[in-house]
């Protein structure tokens, strides 16, 4: 990894508002090796619809699970990165090129504490290998 002092979760939610996804139009590809050759993308992945997920919640001890989709959600967490940038406008210029600002939105959160190794990528990498 880079310079980890400055580290930023980019989460992509769609949006109503959102141009209409378009495979053609999707750049994706081009992101990412941009995001490669800067040493600027740390971890990222696509997540599952809102129908495979679960809300949990604990109150007075009792554990609550609800399955989604959720009325209560008008976007959803379409994926996320982990990225090093210099500082939090340069986060939000990496975040405004990925095709998820055009289709849909993209919430750029500093972290309080960068991650200093890459235990998680290289568990992922590990499980998705013995998985096939």
């Amino acid at each position: 990894m880079t310079d980890t002092t400055n580290q930023y979760l980019l989460l992509y939610l769609t949006a109503p508002d959102g141009e209409p996804w378009s495979e053609a139009d999707d750049d994706i590809a081009d992101w990412l090796a941009a995001g490669e050759a800067a040493g600027a993308l740390i971890f990222g992945e696509r997540v599952k619809e809102m129908a495979d997920a679960r809300m949990v919640a604990k109150r007075s001890g009792q554990v609550a699970v609800t399955d989604g989709p959720f009325a209560e959600f008008k976007e959803w967490f379409a994926g996320f990165d982990l990225i090093n940038a210099a500082d939090l406008d340069a986060a939000v210029e990496i975040g405004s090129r990925h095709p998820c600002a055009r289709y849909g939105k993209v919430l750029v959160l500093p972290l309080m504490d960068p991650v200093t190794s890459n235990e998680l990528l290289e568990a992922t990498i590990r499980a998705r290998s013995a998985a096939v």
